[in-house]
């Protein structure tokens, strides 16, 4: 049996990393959270007692600064994403 405590989640403000979040915070885990805009993510989530938000673009983090955000976490969930733009030129 695999036992989960804390799990990071880049991208935690998008559509799945929100629902994701949600789903792990209501199953008890811990979550690291690392996101752009708190905007994103609902009061309900932000003042979880088990969310620990670290705000900042995943694209300005070192190597070193991620593995530490990883460290006590027992997974990463990865929910980046991108945006679709069809503009014509």
């Amino acid at each position: 049996m695999i036992f989960i405590a804390a799990v990071l989640v880049p991208g935690a403000t998008g559509a799945t990393g929100r629902l994701l979040t949600k789903r792990l915070l209501d199953q008890g885990l811990r979550v690291k959270a690392i996101i752009r805009s708190l905007g994103g993510l609902p009061d309900s989530l932000r003042r979880h007692e088990n969310l620990s938000v670290i705000h900042a673009s995943i694209l300005d983090l070192s190597d070193s600064e991620m593995a530490e955000h990883a460290a006590g976490c027992d997974a990463v969930a990865s929910c980046l994403g991108h945006n679709l733009t069809f503009k014509c030129r």
